[in-house]
């Protein structure tokens, strides 16, 4: 991995930087690019989240203008409104920065990430310090991509990531290992296209997820439980300093959060067919691999 530095933003980025990130990267910006009041920002640094097990961040909804996980007690109403605040102008640096990406793509969830990273009591398969792809388990993107713009907000302390080999690397090792491919052929066989369709009848959750899907969820998952990898693998750390920002696309970047405090963070996803290279992506990889559709094509 990378890092590549923006210093113009306020007109698109070159070719050469949407090759980069595409590859699997990361555009660099050396400050935060939000405008936040004085008063705004010491209130967002005071932020508390609710300490439910399930809830890993503050979360916003931009599509519906709703806020989970602030702790009781703590001004929601504020904290909406500067979440609200804080996407809108996201997405507006992201639009001018990444013009190419904008036109068809789809504003996800928002968060705020006010508790240390270092020494998280979460789940196994919650936990932001172990390397992993991201894949969202109840969000399916059909194969299209996971973009994220996150901030440091911490005045003093840089927020540090480890990353590993890239998404080609791990699939082709680990796709017979994790059951990556036999997960992909028999979604595509005749009874599992059967057994899918009656699923989305019945209106099942898991029916939703295409095979693409269904096989990033696993690969997450299998990442997060595999110890030998997670102890011997090669890593690369990364120290983001201070109220700094960055751009990468994390279904693609294999990473994990070591420490770090005050966060926010952006999620957009780009339609695979506004990528320059989109047989790079993890879908054009993985159907490489398996030899089969993994998604339905329209």
């Amino acid at each position: 991995m990378e890092i590549v530095s923006i210093q113009d933003l306020g007109s698109e980025v070159t070719p050469e930087h949407y090759e980069k990130l595409e590859a699997g990267n990361v555009l660099f910006i050396n400050r935060i690019p939000i405008d936040f009041s004085e008063d705004d920002y010491e209130f967002v640094m005071g932020q508390r989240q609710t300490e439910a097990a399930y809830r890993k961040n503050i979360a916003y909804r931009p599509a519906q203008d709703i806020l989970t996980g602030a702790a009781r007690g703590s001004d929601e109403e504020r904290l909406r409104r500067l979440m609200r605040d804080f996407s809108r102008q996201a997405v507006e640096l992201l639009s001018r920065l990444l013009a190419r990406y904008a036109a068809g793509w789809k504003v996800d969830y928002a968060s705020l990430r006010p508790f240390e990273e270092e020494g998280r009591n979460l789940s196994l398969h919650a936990r932001n310090d172990l390397l992993h792809f991201d894949a969202f388990p109840t969000r399916p993107t059909y194969g299209d991509r996971i973009m994220r713009f996150f901030i440091n907000l911490h005045p003093s302390r840089p927020r540090v990531w480890i990353t590993t080999d890239g998404f080609e690397t791990l699939a082709e090792r680990f796709a017979d290992q994790a059951g990556l491919l036999r997960i992909g052929r028999r979604a595509a066989s005749p009874l599992g296209r059967g057994l899918a369709r009656l699923g989305r009848l019945a209106h099942l959750p898991q029916a939703r997820r295409s095979p693409y899907d269904s096989i990033m969820h696993r690969f997450h998952n299998y990442l997060k439980e595999n110890q030998e990898f997670q102890k011997h693998c090669a890593k690369q750390r990364w120290e983001f300093p201070p109220r700094s920002s960055w751009i990468v696309f994390t279904d693609m970047v294999s990473h994990a959060v070591l420490s770090g405090q005050m966060a926010m963070e952006q999620t957009i996803i780009i339609p695979r067919r506004l990528m320059v290279h989109p047989e790079q992506a993890p879908l054009g990889i993985l159907e490489r691999l398996a030899g089969v559709p993994l998604v339905q094509r329209t």
